[in-house]
């Protein structure tokens, strides 16, 4: 089975699974050990990098994270 390429860096699985075990182990399963390429986490730092993705995002936080990207792009950067 393959694994994130992020697995290493990401700071859900670093820190936040490790914190909350019960909570995150279907997301761990699913995501980071799965089909990780449905992860917003996997997703984002694929195109901004693992540094650029908030801390508090988590891999089904879709939403949140377009916003999170969308508030902080330089104008006339930001698609519509």
């Amino acid at each position: 089975m393959r694994r994130c390429d992020f697995n290493t860096e990401c700071f859900y699985l670093n820190v936040k699974a490790v914190a909350m075990p019960f909570t995150t182990g279907h997301a761990k399963t699913k995501y980071c050990n799965g089909d990780f390429t449905t992860c917003t986490i996997y997703r984002a730092a694929k195109t901004h990098g693992i540094d650029k993705v908030p801390r508090y995002v988590s891999p089904d936080d879709k939403y949140v994270l377009h916003r999170r990207i969308v508030e902080n792009a330089p104008l006339g950067k930001m698609c519509l």
